[in-house]
């Protein structure tokens, strides 16, 4: 019964309000004044990110770079595994345990870099939200989960369950068969991702719709040095 729901019920869940979700909060503003429904809508006041980069700059580059490049490197990673796995493309897999795992390991180096500096920064401990926090303490637990289950106990083969399982739920014939002999911890993994991404739609990550896009086309931004300035 808890199968049927983790893996059939809770994955439709969560697409219903990633997809759902985001779109209505787009066209709206959910997270600020609501105004109804607007098709030029850009989203509410808090679809961009608080930018904390003004404090403590020497501190972010690094957990910057490792969360946005490692998260990227690891979907493409996850959709080749899923794809090798569907189909049993063995080279696929591979390509997956080995890429997935540096880029877990980046990500989670960046997770956990970002959650320190926002409590050690009072800056930005001052300008963080309760959802920061949770966003950040749930790409560490989905990292440390999938990284626990491939570095530390060296499970390998469960992308073939996966993949299939991905493959039922997109063909709507889900099968909570394909991961019931999956290990506790890709469990975990899989359903803390899930909840991760209904939550998705609700927090500041949604800014990672309007990139690249709207960089083609936006202002030059004048940087000046406050040294200049004086002069």
């Amino acid at each position: 019964m808890i199968d049927n729901f983790l893996f059939v019920g809770l994955p439709y869940i969560t697409l219903l309000l990633f997809v759902g979700g985001s779109i209505y909060r787009a066209f709206t503003g959910a997270k600020s004044a609501f105004r109804g429904v607007e098709a030029t809508a850009r989203g509410d006041f808090y679809w961009t990110t608080r930018s904390t980069g003004f404090f403590g700059r020497a501190s972010i580059g690094p957990a910057a770079l490792c969360l946005h490049w490692g998260i990227l490197t690891l979907g493409v990673a996850h959709i080749i595994g899923f794809i090798g796995g569907a189909l049993s493309l063995a080279d696929w897999v591979d390509v997956f345990r080995w890429v997935g795992m540096a880029s877990g390991v980046m990500v989670l180096y960046g997770a956990i870099w970002a959650l320190v500096r926002r409590l050690s920064v009072p800056q930005v401990r001052a300008m963080s939200t309760n959802e920061d926090f949770i966003v950040l303490l749930f790409i560490i637990a989905i990292a440390g989960l999938g990284l626990y289950h491939s570095a530390i106990r060296l499970a390998w083969g469960v992308s073939y369950g996966a993949g299939t399982w991905i493959a039922g739920i997109l063909k709507l014939q889900p099968d909570a068969s394909t991961m019931a002999g999956a290990p506790l911890t890709m469990k975990l993994h899989v359903v803390t991702a899930l909840l991760f991404f209904a939550y998705f739609p609700f927090t500041k990550l949604v800014h990672a719709f309007s990139y690249p896009f709207s960089y083609f086309n936006r202002p030059y931004i004048s940087m000046r040095r406050y040294v200049a300035l004086k002069r």
